[in-house]
Parts: C-alpha cells; sequence; structure tokens
C-alpha cells in the first residue's frame, strides 16, 4: 500500500503482544502521559484500544505511542 511502511503494523503490535486485556497501563505520546492510568482492551487495525480512568474508550495510533504496564490483571 503506498505510504505506509510494511513493517510498521506488526513491529507496533508484536510489542503489545504481552498485553492482556484489563491490564492497568500508561500511554504516552512525545514522552508526555495521556489522560493518567487506563485499563488495555485491544490492539485492532494499528490502534491502541483502552480506556481512561474517566471510563471513556480511546483508539490511540501506535505511531509515536509508548505504552507502559502499571499493573498486570490477574483472571
Amino acid at each position: 500500500m503506498p505510504g505506509r511502511r510494511s513493517g510498521d503494523r506488526r513491529t507496533s503490535r508484536s510489542r503489545l503482544d504481552g498485553f492482556r486485556r484489563g491490564d492497568e497501563i500508561q500511554v504516552f505520546s512525545a514522552g508526555r502521559q495521556l489522560d493518567g492510568n487506563g485499563t488495555f482492551i485491544r490492539v485492532e487495525d494499528g490502534f491502541l484500544v483502552w480506556e481512561d480512568n474517566s471510563g471513556v474508550r480511546n483508539a490511540t495510533s501506535l505511531e509515536g505511542i509508548s505504552v507502559r504496564l502499571v499493573r498486570r490483571r490477574y483472571c
């Protein structure tokens, strides 16, 4: 596909493969934390889907973000 680098999506997705639905996370863009802590939901079509502490569901592009695990959700 023109304009898309072939490895970006796969690399971004693989770095989040260890996260599980319900894990508490922090999301950073350009080194700044977005919306405090939140809850990991899934990765879909190049986006991180997560819920912030206010209960708002977010879809954040995996381009240029960092995600840190705060607490693992154990089932």
